[in-house]
């Protein structure tokens, strides 16, 4: 398989993870876009069929003489005697050309398109028909991820750039980098070892998380192949051991497998891999139970509750938990698939989706112990759509990092912040008390407990700022930060505003939906 849902299929470091610019041919392979709503596409030689909703939906001829394909959305795309076609829709409507000629290698990602065109990087923002943009020259591999662009150049440096697409560029690694991904907040790149260095057997993987500025720590050496997904590193080294880790990024890893693995790929909770053509997975913890699945296995993907796996040209797709049995989608002559899940249902928050979204989270414990009263205040204040429940995340993110006891720090002031949303100044609290019944004014700690933090939250909200899910519902993440108010934002819209866009990613069933989306207060 050259390309996976969510780009979360392991990069390898042997040829597999890097599109060579050169003569128009179908790239080897390239790291691809993240989930689109329940569409499963499978090649029959060159001729490229999609089908859409349940798995066992019929399926729909899109084209042949296809060389590569990515989906994204309600986009396919599909290289073709060097030209690059995009449809939008149904899986039945029309192609129109992006770029008639020289494309080497595209990424379709939200409402972007990116493709190499003799070297070169050129980005398309918007409708299929914009005006390209060009990005960079000597380009040896790229990949788009939300708002960030990466290349990685013919002299191994690795380049990334975030925001508008004529944004400037920053030298996260001057190289040789021989592999990279982005994901989250998170870059990961592998470079060569130090000339040298006696113990070195592969790569080196390193990772940074958070700003573009942020230095990298050192992760592992000795990698074959390796992957981000939500807060999970995994890494296959050359000794055919599989080693994950959650969390932070400093050193800690689980073992996952020993020895003989020969692929893998990590989808939030979930973990695959193959031991020769016998593949294997898990759910949950690092430490949990591993459930076979296939024997005979020469591909496979996870995408969302869905596994699908090739095996002697048939495509076996399943859906649920990991003990199910399979669906045959294709009995026969599949030489290459995709897979994506359906829209996740709005509805309650995890902490495994606020992990897939932000990543490290901190306290984990105290976090998901506040979730279920946090939960049901969305509901009582209508926090029940994507771009609702987005807009209060990334607004939780900044003002408590999820925490219900969080406190203003610095401040000695007795009405200080307090919080999910930190309450702050006595107006604020005589108002909210009055509101719930309860008088957080004589017991201001009140506001940082499990029992009062959400309502409190939720009152701020929707009740003495009535317009915020409005503002949310509109993709106007600049008025609900009006509404909520806080110090810097010149430095706060920006990360908040990409805070809402990943998390409104993940509940609207991977794409940003149509419509412009506000960052800046106004």
């Amino acid at each position: 398989m050259s390309r996976t849902a969510r780009c979360r299929t392991a990069v390898s470091l042997v040829g597999a993870a890097l599109v060579l610019v050169g003569a128009c041919t179908p790239p080897a392979a390239a790291q691809r876009g993240r989930p689109a709503g329940g569409r499963i596409a499978v090649l029959q030689g060159d001729r490229l069929y999609a089908n859409e909703g349940d798995v066992a939906a019929q399926w729909v001829f899109q084209e042949e003489g296809v060389g590569d394909y990515d989906l994204f959305g309600d986009r396919i795309g599909v290289f073709k005697d060097c030209a690059l076609l995009v449809k939008e829709g149904g899986v039945g409507s029309a192609w129109q050309v992006v770029a008639p000629d020289s494309v080497t290698d595209f990424q379709l990602e939200d409402d972007r398109i990116g493709y190499l065109d003799r070297g070169a990087l050129w980005v398309v923002e918007g409708a299929l028909d914009a005006e390209p943009v060009l990005q960079e020259r000597d380009v040896r591999a790229f990949q788009l991820h939300g708002d960030r662009i990466g290349v990685l150049k013919t002299d191994g440096s690795l380049l990334v750039k975030e925001g508008d697409p004529r944004s400037g560029w920053r030298v996260v690694d001057p190289g040789p980098v021989t592999a990279f991904q982005l994901s989250g907040d998170r870059i990961a790149f592998a470079r060569d070892p130090a000339a040298g260095d006696a113990r070195a057997n592969g790569s080196e993987l390193w990772v940074k998380q958070g700003d573009l500025s942020a230095d990298p720590v050192f992760q592992e050496r000795d990698v074959r192949k390796f992957q981000l997904s939500g807060d999970r590193v995994g890494v296959l080294k050359t000794d055919g051991s599989l080693l994950a880790k959650g969390g932070v990024l400093e050193p800690g890893w689980f073992t996952v497998d020993t020895d003989s693995v020969t692929d893998f790929q990590l989808d939030h909770d979930r973990i695959a891999f193959t031991e020769g053509g016998s593949l294997w997975a898990k759910e949950g913890p690092l430490d949990a139970g591993l459930v076979h699945q296939e024997d005979g296995v020469s591909a496979f993907l996870l995408a969302g509750d869905r596994v699908a796996a090739l095996k002697g040209g048939a495509l076996l797709v399943k859906a649920g938990g990991l003990g199910l049995g399979w669906h045959t989608a294709v009995p026969a002559s599949v030489t290459d698939f995709r897979l994506v899940p359906p829209p996740r249902a709005a509805g309650l928050v995890t902490l495994a989706d606020l992990k897939a979204i932000f990543g490290y989270l901190g306290d984990e414990r105290l976090i998901e112990e506040g979730l279920p009263r946090l939960n049901e205040e969305m509901v009582a204040g209508r926090i029940d759509n994507p771009a609702r429940i987005a807009a209060f995340l990334a607004t939780l993110r900044g003002e408590s990092a999820f925490r219900y006891d969080a406190q203003e720090v610095g401040n000695p002031s007795t009405y200080r912040g307090r919080g999910y949303i930190q309450l702050t100044g006595l107006a604020n609290y005589e108002a909210a008390g009055q509101h719930l019944g309860h008088d957080v004014v004589a017991a201001p700690d009140d506001v940082a407990t499990i029992a009062w933090s959400a309502p409190v939250a939720r009152y701020y909200r929707t009740v003495a700022r009535p317009s915020t899910n409005d503002y949310a519902d509109a993709l106007d993440m600049g008025g609900v930060s009006r509404n909520i108010g806080y110090a810097n934002p010149e430095r706060e819209d920006p990360r908040r505003c990409a805070d809402f866009k990943e998390a409104l990613r993940h509940f609207n069933g991977g794409e940003l939906p149509p419509g412009t989306i506000t960052c800046n207060r106004h």
